[in-house]
Parts: structure tokens; sequence; C-alpha cells
């Protein structure tokens, strides 16, 4: 998505969008000693195994949204019965419930997390590697 660029006074009324910064990015500075690339080391072992964990089940989720998916779209469109048109109905109620629910997204939301602050962790720890000459494997 386009930014739009304002010149001159903001216009009445016009209320700015915050820009988020996720906090791995100001904790995790470039490394500057060895210490510090064995703490960022322990760290994303440490959370490695949390998001492996957690990704495993979210994705296990959404291969079975996916699924369900595909068996919606096989759902005909226009039931015979009135009791088959609340049955599909009620399923269809069901599915969406589940694809919404709270905890289900707020998984999906700490896996995403997770993914983007183990790749900023690993890429300071390569960029530390690359400038010490060093050709170690996380």
């Amino acid at each position: 998505m386009k930014q739009e660029l304002l010149n001159g006074h903001i216009p009445a009324g016009h209320i700015p969008k915050p820009i988020v910064m996720p906090d791995y990015l100001a904790k995790y500075p470039a490394i500057q000693t060895n210490e510090m690339r064995d703490r960022y080391k322990a760290v994303f072992n440490d959370q490695f195994a949390e998001y492996k964990e957690l990704s495993a089940e979210v994705n296990a989720v959404l291969k079975k949204f996916d699924e369900l998916d595909a068996l919606m779209r096989q759902l005909p469109h226009h039931p015979g019965s009135i009791y088959e048109q609340e049955r599909i109905s009620k399923v269809l109620q069901e599915y969406r419930k589940k694809k919404n629910d709270p905890a289900f997204l707020e998984k999906k939301e700490r896996c995403e997390y997770l993914k983007n602050k183990l790749s900023h962790i690993k890429q300071r720890i390569q960029d530390y590697d690359k400038v010490m000459n060093w050709n170690v494997q996380i």
C-alpha cells in the first residue's frame, strides 16, 4: 500500500496512523560482543522450541480450515429442504465461529510474532558472524 505524503499543515480531522515497531527491534540491536552473541543464541534456542510447537499446531488448524473450505464449496447452493438448509446454515455458522475463535487468532498472531523475532535475532547473529569471519550455522 502506497503511503500518502502530506505537505504543509495536517488537515483538520486527520488522525495519523501510528507506526508500531516490534519490541524485538529495540531489544536486539546489532551484536557487539561474543557475550551478546551467546545471549542472543540462548534466546533464539529457547524461543525456537516454542515457535516450532506453536507453528505445528497453527498449521494443522489452517490445513483443516483449507479442507473445510473445499467441502463448503461443494455444499449445494440451493438445498432441497428446509431441514437441509438449516443444517447447512448451522454448519456454516459453527465453521465461521471456529475460524474467528480468539484463542486460535491469538496463537496465530503469537506464531507470526515469534517467526519475525527469531528471524531478526538470527539475522543479527549472522551479521556478527560475518563481521567476525565465523562460519557458524544456527
